[in-house]
């Protein structure tokens, strides 16, 4: 739930400096530490992930797969050829 704190004069076009970032949490309050137990880790499910999206990226390594075996045979073409041609 931490959040970027950006400034008016940065307009947030500018990036800021590394020591001027600053994160704010409404938990998170100077004095008064019981308020620190609220503040949790966001944790993202397995079961969030949509199996569309699996599926997706299945037939993505798929295709990259074939690519590289395609580029692999022309290569090997490429090379038989330029030993004939020495």
């Amino acid at each position: 739930g931490f959040r970027k704190v950006v400034h008016i004069e940065q307009g947030g076009l500018v990036k800021p400096e590394k020591d001027d970032t600053e994160f704010q949490h409404p938990y998170f309050l100077r004095g008064q530490e019981h308020l620190l137990e609220n503040i949790k880790r966001k944790v993202t499910s397995v079961s969030a992930i949509k199996s569309e999206d699996i599926k997706v990226r299945q037939d993505n390594v798929t295709k990259l797969l074939t690519d590289i075996q395609v580029m692999k045979g022309r290569q090997e073409s490429m090379d038989s050829k330029l030993v004939a041609m020495k």
